[in-house]
């Protein structure tokens, strides 16, 4: 028995000195997209990430001359997400790394960015290349969404977040104009779930002075459904499939929906009830 315990007394200051070190989201993110490798990388990687990462972090997969800055959207007991924006003389884009808490601490289980972002650029080309008269031909053809608010949506769409919130921020005051004219309208009184919800979306989005401001905006319309919050109104930019982005107005912050790897990927404040969100 004394050799036993001596045996063990021996042993635990090697499994401690082995053992991985607690580290908070906003380090491990920080580690795993810095351009230097990480030999501890795999102590704070679960589920999916796990699978993804042998042998490189993230970091060391992107151009070395792209600048990353880590930002920590949120934090509980259970779950984490740090938004990673990546950055160079010629682009912005985003990502988010999604965590979730267990019995030895932080991991790292979710990488998620909007999808099909790559679409925009070549569309945005096209049009701009069009010829004058092909612009007009343009605008007969589509009289609801002409070709300079689809040109100003599609980059909006592919825009980074700093630039949407600065966006925002630029047109604050046109925002506000149009959450008072629904709020005033009423079209969306009724609280969810509603069999009548189809028809007051396809009301408020056609109602003359919503839509000029939506145009006004670059946002593609305004809805209550997508994003997982009934209470919300969802100002929708753009997306395919169910990858989208836009502006969500909640001013009651227990109110919001919380954030998933496969429902809403980001909610960034900018402040009076108002976020920018996206989804996956």
């Amino acid at each position: 028995m004394k050799h036993l315990l001596l045996l063990l007394c021996l042993c635990l200051p090697m499994l401690a000195a082995v053992a991985p070190s607690a580290l908070p989201p906003l380090q491990i993110a920080e580690r795993f997209v810095a351009s230097a490798g990480w030999a501890e990388m795999k102590d704070y990687l679960c589920c999916e990430v796990a699978s993804q990462a042998k042998k490189q972090t993230l970091g060391q997969q992107i151009p070395v001359r792209q600048r990353r800055r880590c930002e920590l959207i949120q934090q509980d007991s259970a779950t984490a997400v740090v938004a990673v924006e990546l950055r160079d003389s010629a682009s912005r884009r985003d990502f988010y790394l999604h965590f979730r808490h267990d019995s030895t601490g932080w991991k790292l289980g979710a990488i998620r960015s909007l999808a099909m972002t790559h679409l925009g650029p070549p569309m945005v080309a096209l049009l701009t290349g069009l010829p004058r008269a092909e612009v007009a031909d343009y605008d007969r053809k589509h009289p609801d969404a002409s070709h300079a608010f689809t040109v100003g949506n599609l980059r909006l769409w592919t825009s980074a977040d700093a630039d949407i919130a600065a966006h925002f921020h630029r047109h604050q005051a046109d925002f506000q104009k149009l959450l008072r004219r629904l709020q005033v309208g009423k079209f969306f009184a009724t609280p969810l779930p509603s069999p009548n919800e189809p028809a007051a979306e396809q009301a408020a989005n056609a109602d003359p002075a919503v839509h000029t401001l939506l145009r006004r905006l670059f946002l593609g319309r305004v809805t209550r459904r997508g994003t997982e919050c009934g209470s919300c109104l969802t100002f929708v930019i753009g997306g395919k499939t169910n990858s989208s982005v836009g502006l969500l107005y909640q001013p009651e912050a227990s109110s919001l929906p919380a954030m998933s790897p496969n429902g809403i990927i980001v909610l960034r404040p900018l402040g009076e009830g108002w976020y920018l969100y996206k989804t996956s």
